[in-house]
């Protein structure tokens, strides 16, 4: 009888498998244009090291000061992302209340 494979919790401060590593999950950098997954990047409590991990790609040891610039780069695309969705927001905004002029004035 199989079982069914839990899915892990991807979430930032979650303890992950990833083959026989148990490691914590420090930041996810989302990486648009490149059509590849999320990448993240894990720690590990007991040995002191980073690694970066794109599901499908695999697991890369990297240094603390990598693991840095990718969660400063993370933090940079989730800015722009929201500022772009707050943006589009207001434009689609601006352009209901002008459709609404045009709808009273008729």
């Amino acid at each position: 009888m199989q079982t069914k494979a839990r899915k892990q919790d991807w979430s930032v401060g979650a303890t992950v498998k990833v083959g026989f590593l148990s490691l914590t999950v420090v930041a996810k950098v989302p990486t648009p244009g490149d059509f590849k997954p999320d990448a993240y990047v894990l720690a590990s409590a007991t040995k002191g090291t980073f690694y970066e991990f794109v599901p499908h790609n695999g697991l890369t040891k990297i240094e603390a000061h990598q693991a840095r610039e990718l969660v400063a780069e993370g933090r940079r695309i989730a800015e722009q992302q929201a500022a772009n969705a707050i943006a589009k927001a207001s434009a689609t905004a601006a352009h209901a209340a002008v459709v609404s002029k045009m709808l009273a004035a008729a």
